[in-house]
């Protein structure tokens, strides 16, 4: 079948580089439209009590929903622990199982609406530019696609929701069910560490020097998630060592 005659080989090169162009540019957009609405919206007001309480308020009947936006949108800020203390927040308005459930489901929704974007955006540019750059980022790249599910654990399990993890797992080759299953998962001692402390500040009795049964709980809490974390992690390691003597 015979090419059309108006079609020219530098034609189609023209319109791929207008593609792969057009993608990181639309990513700096997006980013730039974050940045301007956490500054028109005045998001990190909202990091504390009053701030959520009357944005709460303000739209009653829907406080859970308004108080999970603001925990999305707090994931796209990029701003340090912003999710993780907008959940924490919560545990004022609506106690600690409450808390936790909103903020486990909005940091899922937020999560996974940054590793789109970042996987429809951006992924294709950097897997062209691993190609031809470095081999040894491309290695390290088919190493982490290769074991999704256990790498994105790990990493939940030690940084919890930090904006890095958040927005660089969409440029790896890791599916997003893999994704979506461990962060799910990796999560949740994160977010009970924080509802269960903030708890523990709000409830305590005012001039006791002795820690209250919850702090107490919450410190084992912390334990408890560094033993898990280590003992993951160094199963890992050994599952790809007795692959690699195979």
């Amino acid at each position: 079948m015979s090419s059309s005659p108006n079609t020219h080989p530098s034609d189609a090169s023209s319109a791929t580089k207008r593609r792969g162009l057009l993608r990181p540019l639309l990513l700096g957009l997006v980013l730039a439209g974050i940045v301007w609405a956490a500054w028109q919206f005045d998001l990190p007001r909202y990091m504390s009590v009053a701030g959520m309480r009357a944005l709460v308020d303000a739209h009653a009947p829907y406080g859970p929903l308004v108080f999970m936006a603001i925990v999305v949108a707090g994931l796209f800020t990029r701003v340090p622990m912003m999710g993780t203390v907008l959940v924490a927040v919560g545990v004022v308005l609506f106690g600690r199982l409450p808390a936790l459930a909103y903020g486990w489901l909005a940091a899922l929704v937020g999560t996974t609406a940054i590793f789109l974007l970042m996987r429809s955006v951006a992924r294709d540019y950097v897997q062209r530019t691993l190609d031809a750059r470095s081999e040894r980022l491309r290695a390290l790249d088919e190493r982490v696609t290769r074991n999704g599910f256990g790498t994105v654990l790990v990493l939940r399990l030690v940084l919890g929701l930090a904006p890095m993890l958040n927005w660089g797992l969409g440029l790896t080759g890791v599916r997003l069910a893999h994704s979506f299953a461990a962060t799910a998962l990796g999560i949740v001692p994160n977010l009970a560490v924080a509802v269960f402390f903030a708890d523990a500040i709000v409830s305590r009795l005012p001039g006791s020097g002795i820690p209250s049964q919850r702090v107490v709980f919450g410190g084992m809490l912390v334990v408890v998630a560094a033993i898990a974390t280590a003992v993951v992690a160094r199963r890992l390691r050994g599952r790809k060592r007795v692959a690699g003597d195979e």
